[in-house]
């Protein structure tokens, strides 16, 4: 039987795959909300935000990056058409106010929780030969949540797609991965939440790749070969390609 080849590159997706917003957005919003006297039902603060969120990702892609906005200034549409909707006689200064408060306040661990077990399985999975990065939809205050929460020292390199200018499923992001790596496409295998995403924008770009179940999101068109329950679903998984354990592990 042919020995599997081994990785030497493993990504990960961050949001929803490792960890997630605390509660919900709404829940978030509300709490900085709430500082500026602003009351709002959290459930309807969470529609609203899904709602502009996919209009300003369609209007502006990549928080902004392709017309050279800042990330500040995408999120703070997000933001003040969310509590315009709520309280239309705010005025701009507050919603500004509001808006920057909430890009600071996602910068802090109290705004995140992680997946069950996602920890212990990253660190399981730290201990083996090979290079671990992030591939993520993110502006640059990912390299603070990812220190923040505690993770930046598993990782060799980390890249948000604000930053590259570039964004998953698009292959260059997967790309300019292989290039941080040193490797092979054949080499490397993603992981996260998302099929279009992470699931085929890893296997376009030539990679093998696995998906995180996502509860409520129908997967019957994916082989169930390469969808997990759990990241430690995930490393148990490809276990056999991640070589011997490193010693000082």
């Amino acid at each position: 039987m042919t020995r599997p080849r081994l990785l030497k590159l493993v990504t990960l997706d961050i949001t929803n795959t490792l960890f997630k917003v605390a509660g919900s957005p709404g829940r978030q919003y509300g709490i900085v909300g709430r500082r500026h006297g602003v009351i709002a039902d959290e459930a309807l603060l969470t529609d609203l935000f899904s709602k502009f969120y996919k209009q300003y990702l369609k209007q502006y892609p990549n928080f902004g990056a392709y017309v050279k906005m800042s990330a500040n200034e995408w999120w703070s549409y997000v933001v003040r058409d969310c509590f315009h909707t709520i309280d239309p006689t705010l005025d701009q200064e507050k919603l500004q106010n509001i808006s920057n408060d909430l890009f600071v306040h996602y910068m802090k661990s109290e705004a995140w929780e992680f997946l069950p077990g996602a920890v212990d399985a990253l660190k399981d999975l730290h201990r083996y030969p090979v290079k671990l990065g992030v591939i993520s939809n993110w502006d640059h205050r990912l390299y603070r949540v990812l220190a923040v929460m505690g993770l930046q020292p598993y990782f060799d390199f980390v890249i948000p797609s604000y930053v590259v200018g570039v964004e998953k499923p698009d292959k260059r992001i997967f790309q300019l991965a292989l290039q941080d790596a040193d490797c092979l496409p054949g080499e490397a295998i993603h992981f996260g939440d998302n099929i279009k995403k992470d699931l085929q924008g890893a296997q376009g770009a030539g990679w093998d790749a696995c998906l995180l179940a996502t509860p409520g999101v129908s997967h019957s068109d994916i082989d169930d070969s390469v969808v997990v329950e759990s990241v430690q679903d995930f490393v148990d998984k490809i276990r056999p390609r991640l070589g011997d354990l490193q010693e000082d592990c």
